[in-house]
């Protein structure tokens, strides 16, 4: 399977997580966004991650994917059906973070006399309020084994975005979620899939030792 993506999207970082936790063997192909690459014949949306079966099928959005990566192992199931809706609610509540996290990104990169400091404000809130979400559920995210669920993937990922595109001087206010953070950000999934890495994650990475 081929998982097109690139180095800082924090929704291919989730796919690229899951799948080394699950040792499901992927080939990482950097693709530009601006359609000179091979997107378009596989996401008419050019959007990224988008992941390429073996028979050219293309399955897409993050969540979609790592539904499917569900069917691609027999260990622990990254979306658990004891807590399904659980799961998938706080897995909407980190990309949401994600998604704001984003939109203040677009916004800030304008030129200054189109930014909208009103909406930067806005997404800012918006990200206050998810990080005290995340916080508040974070005895829900905590996990008894080694072995971690799509919804702790997400939530890790989205917090590594916030630290790259925005600050990490929330752990200042969140000092639980920031120690969970830690936790999660030293596991070799979330090292080799940094935001700052300049080359995919290699084949044999995928293989958990």
């Amino acid at each position: 399977m081929k998982l097109l993506s690139d180095a800082t999207t924090p929704f291919g970082r989730k796919v690229i997580v899951a799948a080394i936790e699950r040792s499901i063997p992927l080939d990482e192909i950097f693709v530009p966004l601006d359609g000179t690459g091979p997107l378009d014949a596989v996401n008419p949306l050019r959007q990224i991650p988008t992941l390429v079966l073996p028979d050219g099928r293309s399955i897409y959005d993050s969540d979609v994917i790592i539904d499917y990566l569900d069917t691609c192992h027999a260990t622990e199931p990254l979306v658990p059906a004891a807590d399904r809706t659980g799961v998938l609610t706080r897995m909407a509540l980190g990309s949401g973070l994600i998604e704001a996290t984003l939109l203040r990104r677009i916004e800030t990169v304008r030129v200054p006399q189109e930014q909208s400091a009103a909406f930067i404000a806005k997404m800012e809130q918006r990200i206050q309020r998810a990080l005290g979400a995340l916080e508040a559920q974070i005895g829900s995210m905590a996990s008894a084994s080694d072995v971690v669920r799509a919804d702790q993937i997400t939530a890790a990922c989205a917090l590594g975005y916030v630290d790259f595109r925005f600050t990490d001087a929330w752990r200042d206010n969140h000092r639980a979620l920031a120690q969970w953070f830690a936790e999660m950000a030293a596991r070799p999934s979330m090292i080799a899939s940094a935001p700052t890495r300049t080359a995919p994650v290699a084949r044999d990475r995928f293989q958990r030792s």
